[in-house]
């Protein structure tokens, strides 16, 4: 039988329960506010050729790869890039665009990102870096905000890790400062006959406007990989060796030509994603 006292104590229990909770479920709004978001990353990467799809690792190196990824890229230079939120199963786009939810200042909001602009390509042959820049065509409740190009760096680590990674651009969403806007893109789908990339991606936002989501995109390019000039992806020829043998001269039969020790080793490069803060 409950008293007085002891149903005013349930009830200052209940409260207090009441309250605890309210408190977690704020924390947990917070902490997902600030949580570090990755995209999935891919068990493989798909790439299509002369009409036929298959595992890049069962068909291609890395560095041809990397050459292939460079050309489709440097083939729509100065071209307008097609984004879309997509189904990673079929590779259908869902929307023709990549939308997530922002908070400018005390305001909800809603971002769509639909195209971008690809303006510089550079190939880093030594790093076994791509450098692509960007200029999103970003809208947040209809409005165009004043952003920074986004510079990304695509890392061909190895036939089943493609990641492209920008180190983060501004814009300006509010007139109080700027906001820095971050893009991870791990990429596991290339078309080099059509021209499209799919890929699981991670957009943060961090300063006055706070936000960001993940999902699957596909970017559609107005070009293909195709023709691709050999000329593009001549290396550096390597410093002859003691004991080598010259390479403007037949070796003989018994004489073992050394060939140069691959310089970049998969996995050596670290790409972390950008922490929404």
């Amino acid at each position: 039988m409950f008293t007085k006292k002891t149903f005013a104590a349930v009830v200052s229990a209940s409260v207090l329960t009441a309250g605890l909770l309210s408190a977690c479920a704020d924390s947990v709004t917070i902490a997902e506010q600030t949580t570090i978001i990755t995209p999935k990353a891919p068990s493989s990467v798909i790439v299509c050729r002369s009409q036929q799809c298959g595992p890049a690792r069962t068909n291609m190196t890395r560095e041809f790869l990397y050459n292939s990824l460079f050309n489709l890229l440097d083939n729509n230079l100065s071209s307008v890039v097609m984004l879309c939120d997509a189904d990673p199963t079929t590779r259908m786009c869902l929307e023709n665009y990549l939308q997530f939810d922002l908070k400018v200042g005390a305001s909800p909001a809603k971002a769509v990102i639909d195209s971008a602009k690809l303006f510089n390509v550079k190939w880093k042959k030594n790093e076994q870096i791509i450098d692509a820049s960007f200029e999103y065509n970003l809208l947040f409740n209809g409005i165009k905000p004043v952003c920074q190009p986004s510079n990304n760096a695509v890392f061909v680590k190895s036939p089943d890790l493609v990641l492209m990674e920008d180190t983060g651009f501004k814009c300006k969403f509010t007139t109080v400062g700027s906001s820095l806007v971050s893009t991870v893109f791990a990429i596991d789908y290339v078309d080099l006959d059509y021209g499209v990339i799919g890929a699981n991606y991670s957009i943060g936002v961090s300063g006055p406007a706070l936000g960001g989501t993940t999902g699957y995109a596909l970017l559609r390019f107005q070009k293909n990989a195709l023709p691709s000039d050999p000329k593009k992806f001549v290396f550096p020829k390597p410093t002859m060796e003691e004991g080598a043998v010259n390479p403007q001269r037949t070796p003989y039969p018994d004489t073992k030509q050394k060939l140069p020790s691959e310089k970049i080793a998969p996995g050596k490069y670290k790409v972390s994603p950008l922490p929404l803060k």
